[in-house]
C-alpha cells in the first residue's frame, strides 16, 4: 500500500526502554508467526485457515461472518476458507441455533486435535519462559497492550 501524499513516512524515535519493548514485541510476533505457520503445516492448512481454527476453539461455534471479521477477511474469502476447512474434515457447518437463515462453523474432532496440539506447544513455551509467579503480570501486560493498541487504531 502506498502512503497518501499527506501521510508522513517519518518514524518517530523511541526512548530506550520503549524501543527495547518494541524490539522484544517484534521478536515475539515473528516467533508466533513462525510457530503458527509450522503448526498449520502439521495439519495441512495455511496460516489463515489455522487462525480460523484457533478462533473457533476459543469462541466456540461461530457464524462464518464473525470469523471473517476477526481475521479481516472478505465474505468471499471466508466462504472459500470455510469450504477448505470443511473439505479437510476440520470443521462442520451446522444450522445456527437461533437464526434459520444462517449457519455456524464448529470444529470437528480432527480440527480440535490440531488446535489442542498448538495449545500444548504454547503452554510449554509459557512454562519454560515464565515462572508461575510472573504469569499473571504477563497476562495483564498482554491484555493492556492489546486494549491500548485496539483503542489507538479504532
Amino acid at each position: 500500500m502506498t502512503p497518501s501524499p499527506t501521510a508522513s513516512t517519518h518514524v518517530e524515535p523511541q526512548t530506550g526502554d520503549i524501543a527495547a519493548v518494541l524490539i522484544a514485541l517484534q521478536h515475539l510476533q515473528t516467533q508466533i508467526a513462525f510457530a503458527n505457520d509450522q503448526l498449520a503445516k502439521r495439519i495441512g492448512v495455511g496460516s489463515t485457515d489455522f487462525l480460523a481454527l484457533v478462533h473457533l476453539s476459543v469462541q466456540g461455534d461461530t457464524p462464518p461472518k464473525k470469523v471473517g471479521e476477526a481475521l479481516g477477511l472478505s465474505s468471499g474469502a471466508m466462504t472459500a476458507l470455510a469450504d477448505r476447512l470443511e473439505s479437510a474434515g476440520l470443521v462442520n457447518r451446522s444450522q445456527h441455533p437461533t437464526d434459520r437463515r444462517s449457519f455456524v462453523l464448529a470444529l470437528t474432532a480432527d480440527g480440535a486435535a490440531g488446535v489442542n496440539d498448538a495449545g500444548a506447544l504454547y503452554g510449554r513455551a509459557v512454562e519454560e519462559a515464565l515462572p508461575a509467579s510472573r504469569r499473571s503480570v504477563a497476562e495483564a501486560v498482554f491484555r493492556d497492550l492489546g486494549t491500548a493498541l485496539g483503542s489507538l487504531v479504532a
